[in-house]
């Protein structure tokens, strides 16, 4: 299950998560001792495919998985 709720903007923890596609749209925001990584082989990781979000790029309009973990 994700929850979301509204939020004011943090400070110092949080940083851009870039579309690798344009390299100019910002998909979301992640604390700043995470990482994002791109998945190599295009897929998602093996084992459970329901912990996701699928976001759009505002630039380039492609759609993106972001897989939590």
């Amino acid at each position: 299950m994700i929850v979301m709720h509204e939020t004011s903007t943090l400070e110092k923890s949080t940083k851009p998560v870039l579309c690798p596609k344009c390299e100019r749209g910002t998909l979301g925001y992640i604390p700043e001792e995470s990482k994002a990584v791109l998945s190599k082989r295009g897929k998602p990781p093996p084992g459970k495919r329901e912990n996701y979000v699928q976001v759009k790029c505002f630039v380039c309009r492609s759609l993106w998985q972001m897989t939590i973990e």
